[in-house]
């Protein structure tokens, strides 16, 4: 199992009504929103449904750890490895809201991050952009 750490990029202009209420069914209502979701088909699922307007990866340990200690939650090593292994799941949805990147984002954000750009799936390099917020 374990965690997927989704991060809003883009704003809700000329949004679709869909897109919009999957959002808000995943309480990243506003850009520069970051939140903890459990690793499932569901979850996953939503993420590829509004994949233009956020990215998403699997976290390290150091980088959950930050998460936690933003969120002020305990960020102690082994409930953050227990987390990262599946052997505890959250409690609850954890949502945070972040600052803009410092000094923007080096790519588009208008293209998917396989393509060159920022939205969409990063496997393990949203570590890398979590340290730009």
């Amino acid at each position: 199992m374990g965690v997927i750490l989704a991060v809003r990029i883009k704003g809700s202009v000329g949004m679709d009504p869909d897109v919009r209420k999957t959002l808000e069914s995943l309480k990243l209502e506003k850009a520069y929103m970051a939140g903890l979701f459990p690793d499932n088909p569901s979850i996953i699922g939503m993420l590829k449904k509004v994949s233009r307007y956020l990215t998403w990866g699997r976290p390290s340990k150091q980088t959950l750890a930050a998460f936690f200690s933003r969120a002020g939650m305990p960020a102690d090593d082994q409930h953050v490895e227990a987390i990262l292994r599946g052997e505890k799941s959250l409690d609850r949805t954890v949502i945070i809201r972040l600052r803009p990147p410092k000094k923007g984002f080096k790519r588009s954000v208008k293209r998917a991050y396989r393509s060159g750009g920022e939205y969409g799936d990063r496997g393990e390099e949203i570590n890398a952009l979590w340290l730009n917020f």
